[in-house]
């Protein structure tokens, strides 16, 4: 749940607000839970929903909004078979595509979170985020297609600094 919640672009400093609110949620929610899908699924879903009124608010109240560019990566670039350089490739591509990932909309981020990183079917996307298969479709179309843009100006841009 945690990473689910980094994926979905909740700062470090944010994420333990998130998570009470989160579990509060399903607190209140468990006895309307009903098992046609997976126990994560549903979790997920609430996650989702919460990460979105979290996004809401501090959009309204950009006082209020904590400024940390740090990004939680290690999990993303540590192994103890990488060399120093390669970490530090690693590191820097998901700090690029953590800057990729905050510039699409709130649904198209976790339909690609889901379907790429989360290795979700179309199906259950669908079913998680409420919404239709032929739309999650879409808005994962339209993920990959920005994420993929972007990576390219960036390699065109800066390209210079790689191997």
């Amino acid at each position: 749940m945690w990473k689910s919640a980094r994926r979905l672009g909740v700062k470090p400093p944010e994420i333990d607000d998130v998570f009470q609110e989160t579990f509060l949620n399903v607190h209140r929610l468990l006895d309307r839970y009903e098992p046609r899908g997976s126990m994560q699924a549903w979790l997920f879903s609430v996650l989702f929903r919460v990460v979105q009124h979290h996004r809401r608010y501090y959009r309204r109240r950009p006082a209020v909004a904590a400024e940390d560019t740090s990004v939680d990566v290690d999990s993303f670039a540590e192994s103890s078979a990488r060399s120093p350089d390669e970490s530090a490739e690693a590191k820097e591509t998901a700090r690029i595509l953590e800057e990729i990932l905050d510039d699409l909309d709130p649904d198209k981020r976790a339909v690609i979170v889901l379907a790429d990183i989360e290795e979700k079917t179309i199906s259950e996307i669908a079913e998680i985020l409420s919404i239709n298969v032929n739309t999650a479709s879409s808005r994962l179309r339209f993920a990959r297609e920005h994420v993929n843009a972007a990576f390219a100006r960036h390699r065109a841009r800066d390209g210079w600094r790689y191997k």
